[in-house]
């Protein structure tokens, strides 16, 4: 690469570096993105994940929640989700029953916990995200904002949210919420995702993984891109470059002089 100078140089020309580069060029900066890969997405792309088969599929992230609405609105994305209709299937161990959870339809979800013996736990699951709801809803529209102090996010969430889901370890509370094991582990999948973590663990990982699971978008929900992961950053791409970022793939960085 012929060098020149420019404002802005950004290494690394995943999802977060195309936003960077868009909203830098959109206020006037001269901005070049370097990836060293053919593809520009990081791991937010669509790809021909096999031999013989003409479809891609995203193939490292695959859905959205904790990209802000306001980043699609400011920067001008082209970007489309879709909702899920089933949020989760968890089977039972005899294997003659599961729980499903059906996002549009609460009489067939609440007859799901019934099927496994805990009908009870469907009021405590309602109630249970509620509270996540709350958090998502006070919590995610901070995300663009300077970073809140600890004592700040106490505030705005009050001593009852804060205790259950950043002091104490998340499966306790969730223990103390649910009586069916079944539906303990339904609800932690999102504490454990690539953590490795103990859940009743006194450092908290789990907790952090399950509440940037449930906050995102301030409903918490988890949506398909239409297109795959790829169409949402080649959306990211193709605005940055009209604004007037200069993008290089194949690009590799040896050394920061």
């Amino acid at each position: 690469m012929d060098s020149h100078d420019v404002d802005v140089a950004i290494i690394g020309g995943g999802h977060n570096g195309l936003v960077a580069a868009a909203y830098l060029a959109k206020a006037g900066k001269s901005v070049v993105v370097l990836e060293q890969h053919e593809v520009l997405g990081g791991a937010a792309i669509s790809a021909h994940a096999f031999d013989g088969v003409d479809a891609k599929l995203s193939r490292y992230s695959y859905l959205v929640s904790l990209l802000p609405k306001r980043i699609i609105d400011d920067l001008g994305l082209d970007v489309q989700t879709a909702p899920r209709r089933y949020g989760s299937f968890t089977p039972a161990p005899d294997g003659k029953a599961g729980l499903l959870i059906d996002e549009m339809d609460a009489e067939a979800t609440a007859r799901s916990f019934e099927s496994i013996g805990a009908g009870s736990d469907f009021e405590a699951w309602n109630t249970f995200y509620s509270k996540t709801e709350t958090i998502a809803q006070r919590l995610f529209p901070t995300v663009l904002e300077p970073l809140k102090t600890e004592s700040e996010v106490r505030q705005l969430l009050g001593p009852e949210l804060w205790n259950d889901f950043f002091e104490r370890p998340i499966g306790e509370t969730i223990a103390d919420s649910f009586e069916s094991d079944l539906v303990r582990g339904a609800v932690m999948t999102d504490a454990l995702i690539g953590t490795f973590a103990s859940n009743h663990d006194e450092e908290l990982d789990a907790n952090k993984c399950f509440l940037y699971h449930v906050v995102g978008n301030e409903t918490g929900e988890w949506n398909i891109p239409v297109g795959g992961l790829g169409a949402v950053t080649t959306s990211m791409a193709a605005r940055a470059r009209e604004l007037g970022a200069d993008l290089k793939a194949g690009c590799e960085v040896l050394s920061i002089g």
